[in-house]
């Protein structure tokens, strides 16, 4: 399956967004309760409310969408990015780095996380029997390597 990169970072700050809850009938006649989830637009939110969000253990959270949100806040809050980069969280001190250098304003830098081999810079969750290829229409194409 092919998606663009843009495709990918609309997703992944849908993600983020607040969910209301739902109920539905499943299909043996029970009654389900999908309780709301609270989140945040990345686009609107201050840097604090993304910085809370990183550091509350009790959320779930990809590592797409971490590697998302640090680009994200490299890119909008370079200057408190920069700052306080080692007290985010110090295990991907390197990780840190790499997004503060290669920091660009374009979606298309944003979206890749979302693609496997392609969420980390440091090659960390990097994945030797998948390849990446990126197509001239901009889409990019995971293969599994047998």
């Amino acid at each position: 399956m092919s998606l663009t990169t843009e495709a990918e970072a609309v997703r992944l700050s849908n993600e983020l967004r607040s969910k209301p809850s739902k109920t539905y009938i499943g299909s043996n006649g029970n009654r389900v309760d999908i309780p709301a989830k609270q989140g945040f637009d990345i686009e609107t939110a201050d840097f604090k409310i993304i910085i809370n969000w990183l550091a509350d253990t009790r959320i779930k959270k990809s590592q797409s969408l971490i590697a998302f949100v640090h680009r994200f806040l490299a890119i909008k809050f370079s200057t408190e990015y920069s700052k306080y980069k080692s007290k985010i969280d110090n295990r991907y001190k390197l990780e840190h780095e790499m997004i503060e250098s290669n920091a660009k304003n374009d979606i298309f830098w944003l979206g890749e996380v979302g693609y496997s081999n392609m969420v980390r810079l440091d090659g960390s969750l990097t994945n030797k029997n998948t390849k990446v290829i990126k197509q001239k229409n901009g889409e990019i194409k995971t293969v599994r390597i047998s």
